[in-house]
C-alpha cells in the first residue's frame, strides 16, 4: 500500500507539472486545500475516490492510468479503489480514536477541577465543630458549611454543573467546558466573598451569593460557546480576539456583581 501511495503521488505531480498547474491552482480545481495536494504528492496521504476521478478529468486521463504501478503493470481498478478507500477509512478511524482519547482527557481534567473546588469548599467553608471524616467530607448540613457552598450541594447544582461540563468535554466542546468550569468556580468564590447581606433581607436568607454565582455561571454559557467556535474555526486564532473575549468576560462578571450588590437592600423590616 505504501508503494502505491508513493507512485500515485509521483504521477499526480508529473501530470500537474505537465499541464502547467501550480499546487494552488490544482487544489482550487479539485476543491481541496493546497496542503492536501502537497500530502498527495509526497505520499503522506492519498486522494479519495471522488477526488481521483476529479484529477483524472483535469488531466484528461483515466483513474486506472493514475494508479498504474512503477513497473508499468496495472492492478484492477476496483482493487486499487478498494485499497485506497480502506486506507482512508483506517485513517478516519485512527483520527476518531485520537479525538475520543483527547476528549476523555479533557473530561477527566474537568472532573479534577470540580473535585478541587469541592475539597477547597470543604477546607475553607466548613464551620468549626466536631466531625467524623465521613461527615466532614460528605455532610451538607446548613450549620456545617458556608452558605453558598452548602446551598449548591443541597440543591444538587454542584453535581448538575459537573455533569454539564463533563458532557461538553466528552462531545469535543473542550473550550466551552473549560469556561463553564471557570464560571462555576469564579461564581462560587465571588458569591461567598461578596454575597453576605445584613440580616433581615427579603430573600436569600441574608446572603445574595446565590445571585452572584447564578449570574456568573449563566454568563459562562454564551461566552463558552463563543470561545469554542472561535478556537475551532481558526487553526491559530488571533490574539487580539482572545484578548477582547477575556476583557468582555471580565467586564460582564464585574457588571453582574455590581448589579447584584446594588440590588441588596441596606435594611429590611424597619
Amino acid at each position: 500500500m505504501e508503494v502505491i501511495l508513493i507512485t500515485l503521488g509521483e504521477r499526480i505531480k508529473e501530470q500537474r507539472k505537465a499541464h502547467g498547474l501550480s499546487q494552488e491552482k490544482m487544489a482550487e480545481l479539485v476543491g481541496v486545500s493546497r496542503q492536501a495536494v502537497t500530502k498527495w504528492e509526497s505520499g503522506q496521504s492519498a486522494p479519495s475516490t471522488e477526488n481521483l476521478f476529479k484529477l483524472a478529468e483535469i488531466f484528461g486521463t483515466t483513474v486506472d492510468m493514475l494508479l498504474k504501478s512503477a513497473e508499468g503493470e496495472s492492478k484492477a481498478l476496483a482493487e486499487q479503489i478498494y485499497e485506497l478507500d480502506k486506507a482512508e477509512e483506517a485513517k478516519k478511524r485512527a483520527a476518531l480514536r485520537a479525538a475520543r482519547k483527547r476528549n476523555l482527557g479533557w473530561a477527566l481534567a474537568i472532573l479534577a477541577g470540580y473535585l478541587a473546588i469541592y475539597l477547597a469548599g470543604r477546607i475553607l467553608g466548613t464551620q468549626e465543630g466536631s466531625y467524623s471524616v465521613t461527615g466532614w467530607l460528605f455532610g451538607i448540613s446548613p450549620q456545617q458549611l458556608s452558605y453558598l457552598y452548602g446551598w449548591l450541594l443541597q440543591r444538587k447544582l454542584f453535581w448538575i454543573a459537573l455533569v454539564i461540563s463533563m458532557a461538553a468535554a466528552l462531545m469535543g466542546k473542550r473550550f466551552f467546558a473549560g469556561v463553564n468550569l471557570l464560571g462555576f468556580g469564579l461564581g462560587l468564590l465571588l458569591g461567598e466573598l461578596l454575597g453576605p447581606n445584613p440580616p433581615g433581607a427579603p430573600y436569600g436568607q441574608g446572603h445574595f451569593g446565590w445571585a452572584i454565582w447564578g449570574g456568573i455561571y449563566l454568563l459562562s454559557f454564551p461566552f463558552g460557546i463563543v470561545l469554542n467556535r472561535m478556537m475551532q474555526r481558526a487553526s491559530k486564532p488571533e490574539p487580539r480576539r482572545i484578548r477582547l473575549w477575556c476583557v468582555a468576560f471580565i467586564l460582564c462578571i464585574l457588571l453582574t456583581v455590581l448589579l447584584v450588590r446594588c440590588g441588596i437592600p441596606e435594611t429590611y423590616g424597619e
